[in-house]
């Protein structure tokens, strides 16, 4: 297992679908890059474009998955040399645990912050099985994406206490504007953006993206927003 925590929160720009994008997260400094390698989603990339967006830019190396079987995603992970699987679906903690045991990778499990919904029973299951939590807006037609927010007041406390020393990951409608008040609020290790860096849907805008990473950077280290 193997999680990234710390006392500065991190930057990771996820939904990145060209080498062009891909320069721009890497020219901002952010510390993970996503790209979605489950077909079917308006950011989707197809496994064998993927290696050529990841190799622009030096962030770790992040695949999103969504109910994809276990053995393609151990088999993408190994051959695009990820390192970190997310999974964004319904995966279940035995897939969870086979997709970690498969390779020298951190696994990451999106749980959903549904209305009325326990966020800390939805991840307890995941403790000691998933490297990390992310937690993300709820939308009952896409996984993630969708620039949403939701209620922040109380999420990463809670969120903490059921994952133990995992890497707890905050997404869901984050944007330069607010990336200052969500670190300060959640106290993610790692705060998550995909469309709140866009300049058009599914583009991402170097300002936009420098900008987010820097307002993560002064969050994280305690800094005036």
């Amino acid at each position: 297992m193997s999680a990234w925590s710390g006392p500065d929160a991190r930057a990771k720009v996820c939904g990145v679908r060209t080498p062009r994008d891909a320069a721009a997260v890497e020219a901002a400094g952010a510390d993970f890059m996503g790209v979605i390698l489950s077909p079917g989603y308006f950011r989707s990339v197809e496994p064998a474009d993927a290696l050529a967006v990841y190799e622009a830019a030096r962030a770790r190396r992040v695949g999103v998955f969504v109910d994809a079987p276990a053995g393609v995603v151990a088999r993408t992970a190994r051959d695009l040399a990820l390192d970190v699987v997310q999974l964004g679906g319904g995966e279940t903690v035995a897939t969870a645990a086979r997709v970690g045991g498969a390779g020298d990778w951190a696994v990451w499990k999106t749980i959903h912050a549904k209305p009325g919904g326990s966020m800390a029973e939805a991840a307890a299951p995941y403790a000691g099985v998933a490297d990390g939590i992310l937690v993300d807006a709820w939308n009952p037609s896409l996984p993630g994406g969708t620039g949403h927010t939701f209620a922040w007041d109380g999420v990463g406390a809670e969120v903490r206490r059921a994952i133990g020393s995992a890497s707890f990951i905050a997404a869901g409608g984050m944007t330069p504007g607010n990336a200052g008040a969500a670190v300060a609020a959640l106290g993610p290790d790692v705060l998550d953006v995909s469309s709140g860096v866009e300049s058009v849907p599914g583009t991402k805008d170097p300002a936009r993206t420098r900008a987010f990473v820097e307002a993560v950077r002064r969050a994280g280290a305690g800094g005036q927003q």
